[in-house]
Protein backbone atom coordinates (compact mmCIF):
# COMPACT_ATOMS: atom_id res chain seq x y z
CA UNK A 1 0.00 0.00 0.00
CA UNK A 2 3.02 2.34 0.58
CA UNK A 3 4.32 1.73 -2.18
CA UNK A 4 1.42 2.25 -4.30
CA UNK A 5 1.21 5.31 -3.01
CA UNK A 6 4.27 6.81 -3.40
CA UNK A 7 4.06 5.70 -7.31
CA UNK A 8 0.66 7.31 -7.28
CA UNK A 9 2.16 10.55 -5.35
CA UNK A 10 4.82 10.37 -8.08
CA UNK A 11 2.37 9.61 -10.99
CA UNK A 12 0.74 13.28 -10.00
CA UNK A 13 3.66 14.99 -9.94
CA UNK A 14 4.91 14.28 -12.66
CA UNK A 15 1.55 14.93 -14.55
CA UNK A 16 1.40 18.54 -12.76
CA UNK A 17 4.85 19.36 -14.23
CA UNK A 18 3.51 18.31 -17.79
CA UNK A 19 0.76 20.26 -17.27
CA UNK A 20 3.13 23.39 -16.26
CA UNK A 21 5.43 22.88 -19.43
CA UNK A 22 2.18 22.56 -21.46
CA UNK A 23 1.16 25.54 -20.39
CA UNK A 24 3.98 27.87 -20.98
CA UNK A 25 4.88 28.56 -24.89
CA UNK A 26 8.01 28.91 -25.74
CA UNK A 27 9.88 31.57 -27.10
CA UNK A 28 9.82 29.50 -31.15
CA UNK A 29 6.04 29.37 -30.22
CA UNK A 30 5.94 32.84 -29.34
CA UNK A 31 7.94 34.70 -32.00
CA UNK A 32 8.66 32.06 -34.38
CA UNK A 33 6.00 32.65 -37.30
CA UNK A 34 5.95 36.25 -37.24
CA UNK A 35 10.22 36.06 -37.51
CA UNK A 36 9.69 33.61 -40.46
CA UNK A 37 6.95 36.13 -42.19
CA UNK A 38 9.08 39.08 -41.77
CA UNK A 39 12.33 37.22 -43.37
CA UNK A 40 10.06 35.79 -45.97
CA UNK A 41 8.65 39.04 -46.77
CA UNK A 42 12.03 40.96 -47.19
CA UNK A 43 13.16 38.35 -49.44
CA UNK A 44 9.95 38.60 -51.31
CA UNK A 45 10.13 42.80 -51.15
CA UNK A 46 13.73 43.72 -50.44
CA UNK A 47 16.05 40.59 -51.83
CA UNK A 48 14.53 39.20 -54.81
CA UNK A 49 13.68 43.28 -56.77
CA UNK A 50 17.37 44.18 -56.16
CA UNK A 51 19.15 40.63 -58.17
CA UNK A 52 16.53 41.41 -60.85
CA UNK A 53 18.03 44.93 -61.20
CA UNK A 54 21.31 43.52 -60.54
CA UNK A 55 20.70 40.94 -63.33
CA UNK A 56 19.09 44.09 -65.52
CA UNK A 57 22.37 46.67 -64.92
CA UNK A 58 24.83 43.67 -65.85
CA UNK A 59 22.81 42.87 -69.00
CA UNK A 60 22.35 46.67 -69.82
CA UNK A 61 26.63 46.66 -69.39
CA UNK A 62 27.59 44.14 -71.74
CA UNK A 63 25.28 45.62 -74.66
CA UNK A 64 27.32 48.56 -74.64
CA UNK A 65 29.33 48.87 -78.24
CA UNK A 66 31.32 51.28 -79.82
CA UNK A 67 29.54 54.32 -81.59
CA UNK A 68 26.51 53.92 -78.95
CA UNK A 69 25.51 57.58 -77.30
CA UNK A 70 25.58 57.80 -73.60
CA UNK A 71 24.96 59.79 -70.41
CA UNK A 72 26.99 59.11 -67.26
CA UNK A 73 25.71 59.81 -63.93
CA UNK A 74 27.98 62.40 -63.44
CA UNK A 75 25.57 63.83 -66.34
CA UNK A 76 28.18 63.91 -69.52
CA UNK A 77 26.97 63.25 -72.88
CA UNK A 78 28.88 61.45 -74.81
CA UNK A 79 29.89 58.32 -77.44
CA UNK A 80 31.57 55.50 -77.12
CA UNK A 81 34.33 55.28 -79.11
CA UNK A 82 36.84 52.22 -77.48
CA UNK A 83 37.11 49.70 -74.18
CA UNK A 84 40.02 49.55 -72.04
CA UNK A 85 41.67 45.69 -71.79
CA UNK A 86 40.35 45.03 -68.87
CA UNK A 87 37.32 46.08 -69.94
CA UNK A 88 36.20 48.13 -66.37
CA UNK A 89 36.97 51.37 -68.35
CA UNK A 90 35.17 53.30 -71.20
CA UNK A 91 36.18 55.96 -73.62
CA UNK A 92 33.84 58.64 -74.55
CA UNK A 93 34.03 61.15 -77.19
CA UNK A 94 32.58 64.01 -76.16
CA UNK A 95 33.78 66.67 -78.17
CA UNK A 96 35.30 66.69 -81.70
CA UNK A 97 38.83 67.03 -79.90
CA UNK A 98 37.66 65.71 -76.36
CA UNK A 99 37.76 62.27 -75.13
CA UNK A 100 37.42 60.61 -71.45
CA UNK A 101 38.16 57.67 -69.89
CA UNK A 102 35.33 56.70 -67.38
CA UNK A 103 34.61 53.38 -65.77
CA UNK A 104 32.28 51.88 -67.62
CA UNK A 105 29.72 51.16 -64.37
CA UNK A 106 29.55 55.24 -64.32
CA UNK A 107 27.13 55.01 -67.59
CA UNK A 108 23.55 55.59 -66.85
CA UNK A 109 21.59 54.89 -69.82
CA UNK A 110 22.39 54.70 -73.71
CA UNK A 111 20.66 58.21 -75.47
CA UNK A 112 18.74 58.04 -78.64
CA UNK A 113 20.05 60.30 -81.41
CA UNK A 114 17.71 62.96 -82.67
CA UNK A 115 17.45 61.47 -85.94
CA UNK A 116 16.81 57.91 -84.57
CA UNK A 117 14.05 59.55 -82.29
CA UNK A 118 12.21 61.62 -85.31
CA UNK A 119 12.12 58.43 -87.73
CA UNK A 120 10.60 56.50 -84.11
CA UNK A 121 7.74 59.49 -84.04
CA UNK A 122 7.26 59.90 -87.89
CA UNK A 123 6.14 55.68 -87.74
CA UNK A 124 4.45 56.35 -84.88
CA UNK A 125 2.37 58.72 -86.64
CA UNK A 126 1.89 56.81 -89.48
Amino acid sequence: MNQSLISLNRIVVLAQEAGDAAQEPGFLEIFGFPLMMMITLYILFVIMPQSKDRKGRADFMSQLKKNDNVVTYGGIFGTIVGFSADGDQVTLRVDDNTRIRVRKSSIESIVKSESAEKKADEKAQK
